[in-house]
């Protein structure tokens, strides 16, 4: 490679050749230099019209399903290129999968997946390689950036460049049928969507009468009260459309400070995806809300339920993006999360654990009519004795076991690299 030592060498050659009057010496300086020349300005011009590409031909996937990533390097200069080494890697998260659908029994899904190329390019050529990934846990995962190093025509020098790609691949949670997850397809929890009972809907005034021991307060209405000089409340159309909202609880042990536990952890997640996939298909208007929060947003998870076609999307993506920091105790939550919740709407928690002071949050929400249904995720049956709603127990799924100690030391060497 050109570097100074050969510059000053080649110049105190010619200095030589010249103030002891030898041709020869002088020449070897001069075509040196003018070799180094050149090399500095091809190398200027190897990497300028070389484009690097990766083409995703999925950004959203679920666990289990493979994404196929095309990494083409085009030469659009006039001249070839000797070598041309392209550095990139793929997310840690993913596993390789052969052309042939095999994958290595030993790979690691914590360790980062080469997808470097060493080529050789004339011009106006290029070369490309597509990789088969398989996405092992949720997440967002962004590639970092790909670095191009090239030799000249002459081999004497090196260029590199770095581009930032903006590419990332969104890995939702595993989703299960209510049969996969053994739950009842029908009472009680089936009810909840099936059953077109009619409820009142405060978004849709009909009028005001008089006011009865019992309505809410936020149901008075005040201008009729002003006008007629009695209490009035609210009275509202009628809606068959049955609202949904899932309430997720991240805390795996009673106190947040004892850390996580992953596995229970990963498949409450996957349950709450799974029972707002079913909702969704039930035809029911769903929500998610959250003592969680994902990175880089200080407030709790949560999105407001609505009745749009991407709206299941919008819960699965917040579902992939959650974390386990706990923003506060979810007994908590339950009460002071009730302002965010539409009227009428109906209650599904998911918890990796049951507390007494859950279930005394839950018998406040209760008295106040609320609609509940729960399901907990413990590795033990809860004792649900005196708890006035259904309440369902999904022990954390066998096959989590294995996959959460990989999600752990993804984690692990994510920490240690970062």
């Amino acid at each position: 490679m050109v570097n100074e030592r050969w510059i000053v060498l080649l110049i105190v050659i010619g200095a030589i050749g010249v103030l002891w009057r030898t041709p020869a010496l002088a020449a070897v300086a001069v075509i040196g230099l003018t070799i180094i020349v050149i090399s500095l300005i091809l190398r200027e011009r190897t990497l300028r019209k070389v484009r690097y590409q990766r083409r995703l031909n999925e950004t959203r996937v679920f666990i289990g399903e493979t994404v196929n990533v095309a990494c083409r390097v085009t030469n659009d200069g006039r001249l070839p290129i000797v070598s041309l080494l392209t550095r990139d890697d793929a997310p840690r998260g993913f596993i390789e999968v052969a052309e042939d659908g095999t994958i290595d029994p030993e790979a690691d899904p914590s360790d980062l997946i080469s997808l470097s190329q060493a080529v050789s390019l004339k011009s106006r050529a290029f070369a490309s390689r597509t990789f088969s990934l398989k996405a092992t846990r949720r997440g967002h995962f962004p590639f970092k950036p790909a670095a191009l190093n090239a030799l000249d025509l002459l081999a004497l020098a090196e260029s590199e460049r770095v581009d930032n790609l903006r590419d990332g691949i969104l890995v939702y949670p595993r989703v299960f049928s209510m049969d996969e997850l053994e739950l009842p397809p029908q009472q009680p929890l089936g009810e909840v969507v099936a059953l077109r009972r009619f409820i009142e809907d405060p978004s849709r005034n009909m009028g005001a009468r008089d006011y009865q021991p019992g309505d809410p307060f936020r149901m008075i209405h005040w201008k009729a009260t002003a006008h007629r000089g009695a209490l009035q409340t609210r009275v509202s159309e009628h809606t068959s459309d049955p609202t949904t909202m899932i309430l997720l609880n991240v805390m795996t042990f009673p106190e947040d400070w004892y850390g996580v536990e992953v596995e229970r952890f990963e498949w409450a997640v996957s349950v709450a995806a799974s029972i707002a996939t079913w909702a969704h298909e039930s035809g029911a208007t769903i929500g998610l809300s959250s003592n969680g929060c994902t990175p880089g947003l200080p407030e709790a998870l949560r999105v407001k339920p609505r009745r749009s076609p991407d709206q299941l999307a919008k819960v699965l993506e917040s579902l992939a993006f959650i974390s386990a920091f706990t923003l506060s105790r979810f007994e908590e939550f339950l009460l002071s999360e009730q302002r965010n919740i539409p009227f009428g709407a109906t209650l599904l928690i998911v918890s990796p654990i049951f507390t007494p002071k859950i279930a005394e949050a839950i018998h406040r929400l209760h008295t106040l009519g609320k609609r509940i249904a729960v399901v907990c995720v413990d590795t033990q049956a809860p004792d649900i004795s005196g708890l006035p709603c259904p309440m369902f127990h999904l022990p954390p799924n066998p096959q989590y076991a294995a996959w959460s100690r990989q999600y752990a030391s993804v984690n692990e060497k994510e920490e240690e690299a970062g």
